[in-house]
């Protein structure tokens, strides 16, 4: 490991022994001041925040308004940094008395046909505690994750997932094992919500047009599984409100390639509805719409 990594190892340990001394409400306010710092000192993200929903929302927000909404999607982020690592520092890891659930029936509906469930979400909410739900309502489930770059993060990540939980798939051999957990009839849990580069489905998102990665709906054209769309939304410090969205079902029609645009963009717009019910929980950070559509 580099210096750098080492010291980034270290300031994740120590920001979650610091949280785990905290209450629940004192923890929300030092995450919202976290939030602050990280909005007032890095300008250049900030600035891309506010260019993002000024997009999206220009037309509806004034000026002051979008700033404002900016600054709260910060202090979601850091709520969000301080909850998770009171979360990890905890000896429990007893979450049920945090979520109230809504629509949990259809993971077990899903399930009786035998061919798995896809649950698909995106950075929204406090979404690591989304996956650990699932498991702590007694589904398995298996989230998909792209590896960090520091070996000792990426571990301790790693670690977590399971003390919650769940198990975890490397996005960089994401293929098999995908196909595999569903053939178990277990669950599947996959962030649909980041650029995919040129080689992406371009689905409209917030009305703009955006390369999406496939693995979704190729995977249930693929195995029959359904297609779940789950969200979590804050209600107060250390309360959550989860809710599973009627599922999916991908029926292939022998065009694959219009088959994975129709479904991509079918759990896309449910997304942009959460996202647009709730502005500040979405990761605006992301360049979302980086990749642009080819030249016609």
């Amino acid at each position: 490991m580099t210096l750098k990594h080492h010291i980034e190892y270290t300031g994740v340990r120590l920001l979650m022994h610091i949280a785990g001394l905290l209450s629940p409400s004192r923890g929300v306010w030092i995450g919202e001041r976290m939030g602050d710092l990280a909005f007032d000192l890095v300008r250049k993200r900030r600035d891309l925040v506010e260019q993002h929903l000024g997009r999206v929302f220009g037309n509806e927000y004034e000026p002051d308004a979008l700033h404002k909404l900016a600054r709260n999607v910060y202090r979601q982020l850091g709520r969000l940094a301080t909850e998770h690592a009171r979360l990890l520092a905890a000896e429990t890891t007893d979450i049920r008395d945090r979520i109230t659930v809504i629509g949990d029936d259809h993971i077990g509906q899903a399930r009786r046909q035998g061919k798995g469930v896809i649950l698909v979400t995106g950075h929204f909410g406090y979404w690591e505690l989304l996956g650990a739900s699932v498991a702590a309502l007694g589904y398995p489930i298996a989230v998909v994750a792209k590896d960090q770059h520091n070996p000792a993060v990426n571990a301790l990540i790693i670690k977590g997932r399971e003390k919650l939980g769940m198990k975890v798939i490397s996005m960089a051999a994401a293929t098999h094992a995908i196909m595999r957990t569903l053939r178990r009839n277990e669950c599947v849990g996959l962030l649909m919500d980041q650029d995919a580069g040129p080689g992406g489905t371009f689905v409209d998102f917030l009305g703009l047009e955006a390369s999406t990665y496939q693995g979704s709906a190729l995977f249930a054209l693929r195995s029959g599984a359904p297609i779940i769309p789950c969200f979590i939304i804050r209600e107060g410090a250390e309360r959550h409100r989860i809710v599973f969205e009627s599922p999916i079902e991908a029926v292939p029609t022998g065009d694959e390639t219009a088959d994975i645009q129709r479904y991509t963009q079918a759990y896309t717009a449910v997304l942009e509805r959460y996202v647009r019910m709730y502005p500040d929980h979405w990761f605006w950070v992301h360049r979302r719409w980086k990749t642009r559509p080819p030249a016609v």
